[in-house]
């Protein structure tokens, strides 16, 4: 009996070795199950985010970041999101220290050729741009200025600008920035434009433009966490890879077509026109050196005249601001002023007399008259045949009076009747020689009156 039963106790003393050695050993292999898929007792943060491909990532894969593996993926499952099918990625950091930075870049990486995919975290990088400016204050540029995006809502703050360099080149300025972009979902436009730019509170900003307007995105969610790199398929990728191929063909074949012996034959032509351009110009560069040399003295002494111009302008200047500045004189012109609008007055005075306005117009009625007469005795002067008239009477009175020279000389011999009838035809030829005499003196007055006039 005593056999049996230290034999029934060596036997449980085995039994519960066994297990406890199975215990240990299951114990062991889990947690080098849990090892190897990157898990820990402890968790840290979990986050969901959304993929358009996971390219064949498994549940259970890795979360690295830098390359290192900090996590695991819990469930990768469809879902629809904005009226869009999206594949949702929810994994898990182990250890609650461990911070995944905001606005980080997971994308979808593979381990070798054939190895098995995992989740890679890049935190967001620090960049760096050169920027040059002229004489821009430069003491508001410094580190913790905004960096903005422009989208179709407008300009969006997407980070800061961490470091400033400054390096002065005579008049330029030129900014080294290193900036980081930290919010979800915001990246970099294909050859974007970087401008400082000021806001409206005269605060300096680094601005990111696209080049084109269709360019402009819309803002990205802003219940993002992360910046989501979608993989690439190889399909994807060929096709890619296939229309790059046809567009370089394209390419190689306009080459080939301007690269013909036609085009090169009219390369070779306008070289050698522009050879003999340049020649002729270089020909007519030299005229005009020989043309600025020979004109040098000439344009020496125009500088000369012009300074002595300009000296007298500044004589004359001054002569009349002296002139300006003399007391007499502005004495002297106030006197004149004043007497000029008294006399005005004056004028004014006489003028308004009713006297002189009859007299003005008696005035003007008579010269009216002389001019009327003027032109009468001109008109009068110019008549030929009045003169022509003058002339005869004149000759035929002339002759009268010779013929009653040698009557009178005849009367002494005649009787006394016949004397009393001369005498009555000498008094009534006396009379109208005395008529013609009259006749005669206001003739001569209006044709002197004439001739003073004209």
């Amino acid at each position: 009996m005593p056999r049996s039963i230290e034999t029934l106790m060596k036997r449980r003393s085995a039994t519960v070795k066994v297990g406890l050695l199975a215990l240990v050993s299951v114990l062991l292999l889990v947690f080098v199950m849990i090892w190897l898929r990157g898990r820990g007792l402890t968790t840290g943060d979990t986050y969901t985010v959304f993929f358009q491909d996971v390219d064949g990532m498994r549940e259970g894969a890795a979360v690295q970041i830098m390359g290192i593996r900090i996590g695991f993926i819990d469930t990768i499952q469809p879902t629809r999101k904005d009226g869009k099918y999206y594949v949702a990625v929810k994994f898990t950091i182990n250890t609650p220290e461990i911070k995944v930075p905001k606005g980080s870049q997971l994308s979808i990486q593979q381990s070798g050729i054939i190895g098995e995919k995992f989740l890679e975290i890049t935190p967001p990088q620090l960049r760096e741009i050169l920027l040059t400016t002229f004489k821009m204050p430069t003491q508001t540029i410094k580190a913790g200025i905004p960096v903005k995006f422009l989208y179709q809502e407008g300009l969006v703050d997407v980070g800061r600008v961490e470091r400033v360099e400054t390096f002065r080149d005579d008049n330029l300025i030129r900014h080294k920035l290193s900036y980081r972009i930290t919010r979800p979902g915001s990246e970099l436009p294909v050859d974007p434009i970087f401008e400082l730019a000021l806001s409206n509170q005269q605060q300096y900003y680094l601005r990111i433009l696209p080049r084109k307007v269709e360019d402009v995105l819309r803002l990205p969610d802003k219940n993002l966490a992360f910046t989501i790199e979608n993989p690439l398929r190889i399909k994807k990728f060929l096709e890619i890879q296939l229309e790059s191929a046809e567009a370089l063909r394209l390419t190689n074949d306009k080459i080939n077509e301007l690269l013909s012996d036609e085009t090169i034959a009219t390369l070779n032509g306008t070289l050698k026109n522009t050879e003999i351009l340049t020649a002729r110009a270089t020909e007519v560069l030299d005229s005009a050196n020989q043309l600025f040399k020979g004109a040098g003295h000439d344009l020496e002494q125009l500088v000369k005249t012009s300074d002595g111009l300009s000296k007298n302008l500044i004589q004359i200047s001054q002569n009349v601001n002296g002139l300006i500045g003399d007391p007499n004189l502005k004495k002297d012109l106030l006197e004149t002023a004043t007497s000029v609008q008294q006399s005005t007055k004056a004028l004014a005075e006489i003028m308004r007399d009713p006297a002189l306005k009859e007299t003005i117009a008696l005035s003007r009625d008579t010269a009216k008259n002389s001019s009327e007469l003027v032109s009468m005795l001109k008109h009068t002067a110019e008549d030929k045949q009045l003169q022509s008239r003058l002339d005869n009477s004149v000759t035929q009175l002339n002759g009268s009076l010779t013929k009653l020279s040698k009557v009178l000389d005849h009367v002494e011999q005649l009787s006394a009747d016949d004397g009393k009838d001369l005498k009555g035809i000498v008094k009534d030829t006396r009379e109208t020689t005395e008529n013609l005499k009259q006749f005669s003196k206001k003739l001569n007055g209006r044709f002197t009156l004439f001739r003073l006039l004209f």
